[in-house]
């Protein structure tokens, strides 16, 4: 029964190992048949290094359950056993595919097959169509033709020469710091690892900080730096010992708060790393490698690219860059890596509207930004689905129903939300296709796509459950912000009324400070008929909350713990859509603003001064005398002392925020509006002691004082 397939994987195993290649087989019939296939191949090869991925364990197979295929990383089979019959995780299987050596085979056992296919489901079975098929009523498909191999002289040369360079941060100018992106399987986290410890045998004592934005991320920079180091010894999980020597993992957030003495930083998987965080790093340490992974699950490097990069090249001109391209694990043009990043949208071409750019089409962009509004929408169809806003301008709802069959507009979708987000995904693909909630906003200018929205459909909940929510009893899937709102501000209103989140908002790296994110927010409101309000939730950074607070949404709600990934605050902030959800919004806000004038002093004092400054609230009323006024006089002249007019200050700062003056300083942040102590300012803000921060202070009331009286 079993034999010509196991034959057909037998010769298959051959070729793969002669092209270095790895494919993918699915297997298709009854379960009995699919697991007696199996077997007969691991009883036929029983030296194999097996992995299986979801179903039931087999004997002799390394098994890892379904959504946990970031455990092989770092690991190598010949061969990956996919069981997706009762269950599918994206992440989790682009990640384990990774572990596959070249010559290896992956062997996938596919979700049932259905009359009605829903759109995931849809699309999962078209993709898994294009690898090669066993089907146990079919006859054998054809075999991969044997390539002409072309013998790489080193296949390591790239490699070598990434590792040339980290090196060279060390011995060479300081403030030269480089950038190395590559695809998975390339040995980027072996250069790091292989780097450092060379590093640690030429020097000693020689001490290497690690940050990513986990410890499971640098752990293959751990083992390969200690295959390398005779007697190294791991202390915890997070440091490695070395003789003198110390190679230490540092989470970004508490980097930046320690600021721990080392000779090298390495930051891995900085893509995943907010830009502002990447920016203090810099200014912070003079001899620093950057690295990231362009494509999988871990997220992308070409918004990193884009916007750090630039960013870089201003304040180190002769910062360097090296791209692995060449594969380590198998040889260039694998069939089962360009099958992946086709199934999951990794390898569009985010430059394709780079065209677009002539004909003075930027400054009629800009013009089209600055000047629509909703009273200019020319011409309506398909129910609102799609808005002719110009000429040339396209607002369209993306049809769920066309994405398998025209999947040409969602890969350009696609493209810029991964290009944009560091956390995109392949479940995020999946999760719009089979979400119903979920929808997807494009404006287009011709063919090309120039910005996106992605948005979920929340609240409407009972009043059974919402009570629960506020009780903490409950915490319901796919309710983010009406949950929040619930539970930690106590609006029964939130959770009732019709919310849309907007998930993701990404525009053309081309076309970006435009104003096309604001016209994209306002078309948004304009195709929207049943919502109440919208909100949106993110990793909190200066920048974005003055994007989202000149777009009319307010903030209610900050968290207390720092995102894991990002190092930052998740921040949710809402904005009233119809009349009745204006006043339990105004209500929130007000509950935001007096819980964070507190906070900020208390269990939020670490938040940066940049961001308390982005997030303070207006004065609500508050006004300062001619006395007050006086007396914060002297205090600038050195007639009476801080804390005899600190309370003044902390009106005078809100009143100052509340004309839209930028004059406040962030060491009045820290001091009045954070409370830190004299000490923690001077360190925070580089001033040589008291004397030094005080005068700063000084003149800092000075600038405030002189606008409240020109006021």
């Amino acid at each position: 029964m079993t034999t010509q397939p196991l034959n057909f994987l037998t010769d298959l195993s051959s070729i793969a190992q002669h092209n270095d290649h790895r494919y993918g087989v699915v297997l298709r019939g009854c379960d009995n048949w699919q697991d007696g296939v199996i077997q007969s191949y691991l009883v036929n090869n029983p030296e194999l290094n097996a992995f299986q991925l979801g179903g039931a364990t087999r004997e002799g197979v390394n098994h890892i359950v379904i959504n946990k295929g970031q455990q092989l990383l770092g690991r190598e089979c010949q061969l990956l056993i996919c069981d997706f019959r009762f269950e599918f995780d994206a992440n989790s299987f682009s990640a384990a595919l990774g572990s596959i050596m070249g010559g290896g085979l992956a062997i996938i056992l596919p979700p049932e097959k259905h009359e009605n296919p829903s759109i995931d489901q849809a699309w999962l079975t078209n993709n898994f169509a294009k690898l090669l098929q066993l089907d146990e009523n079919l006859s054998l498909p054809e075999l991969p033709e044997k390539e002409r191999v072309e013998q790489i002289s080193d296949k390591f040369s790239q490699q070598n020469h990434a590792i040339e360079l980290i090196l060279k941060v060390v011995s060479g100018h300081r403030k030269r710091p480089l950038v190395l992106t590559a695809d998975r399987g390339r040995g980027k986290s072996s250069a790091l690892g292989i780097a450092t410890a060379q590093l640690l045998l030429m020097r000693s004592p020689f001490n290497v900080v690690v940050t990513a934005p986990s410890i499971k991320a640098v752990e293959p920079i751990f083992s390969h730096a200690q295959n390398l180091l005779k007697g190294a010894e791991l202390e915890g999980k997070g440091t490695l010992k070395f003789g003198q020597s110390r190679v230490t993992f540092v989470a970004p957030d508490e980097l930046l708060q320690t600021k721990p003495n080392c000779d090298l930083l390495l930051v891995d998987e900085a893509a995943a790393i907010p830009i502002p965080m990447l920016k203090k790093m810099v200014e912070s340490y003079h001899r620093l490698v950057f690295s990231t992974t362009l494509h999988g699950y871990e997220g992308s490097g070409r918004g990193f690219g884009l916007k750090f990069e630039s960013w870089l090249s201003k304040v180190r001109p002769n910062w360097k860059a090296c791209s692995i391209e060449q594969p380590i694990r198998w040889s260039v043009n694998d069939p089962l890596e360009n099958w992946l990043f086709d199934c999951f949208l990794l390898n569009v071409d985010i430059n394709q509207g780079e065209q677009v750019l002539e004909s003075g089409m930027r400054a009629r962009l800009e013009a089209t930004a600055l000047e629509l509004s909703s009273t200019q929408l020319s011409k309506q169809e398909n129910g609102g689905h799609s808005q002719l806003i110009s000429e040339s301008l396209l607002w369209e709802k993306l049809p769920k129903a066309e994405f398998v069959t025209h999947p040409e507009k969602l890969k350009q979708c696609f493209a810029l939300l991964v290009g944009a987000h560091y956390q995109t995904t392949p479940n995020d693909l999946m999760q719009i296709l089979s979400n119903p909630s979920v929808e997807l906003y494009a404006l287009f200018n011709g063919q090309v796509c120039l910005g996106c929205i992605l948005t979920v459909g929340e609240g409407g909940l009972s009043s059974d459950v919402i009570k629960d929510i506020q009780l903490g009893k409950r915490r319901p899937k796919g309710h983010l912000a009406p949950a929040v709102l619930a539970n930690h501000l106590g609006f029964e209103e939130s959770a009732r009324s019709r919310c849309i989140r907007i998930m993701r908002i990404a525009v053309h790296p081309s076309y970006q400070n435009l104003g096309l994110g604001s016209l994209l927010l306002e078309h948004l409101s304009i195709s929207l008929s049943d919502c109440d309000y919208l909100a949106t939730s993110f990793g909190a950074t200066s920048e974005l909350v003055s994007f989202w607070k000149r777009n009319g949404f307010y903030p209610a709600h900050l968290g207390h713990q720092r995102d894991q990934a990002s190092g930052c605050h998740s921040l949710l902030m809402v904005k009233s859509v119809q009349k009745k959800s204006q006043d339990w919004i105004t209500n929130a806000v007000h509950h935001f603003e007096q819980s964070f004038l507190y906070l900020i002093s208390s269990s939020l004092i670490s938040l940066e001064p940049q961001m308390v400054k982005a997030l303070l609230p207006k004065s609500s009323g508050l006004e300062l005398s001619a006395s007050e006024i006086g007396l914060l006089g002297y205090y600038v002249q050195g007639g009476n002392s801080f804390d005899s007019v600190a309370y003044l200050l902390v009106k005078a700062i809100l009143l100052i925020n509340s004309n839209g003056n930028d004059e406040i300083s962030l060491l009045l942040i820290s001091k009045v509006v954070q409370k830190k102590t004299w000490s923690q300012c001077i360190i925070e803000h580089d001033f040589t002691g008291r004397k030094q921060a005080e005068s700063q202070v000084r003149l800092d009331v000075e600038k405030i004082i002189c606008n409240l009286q020109c006021k």
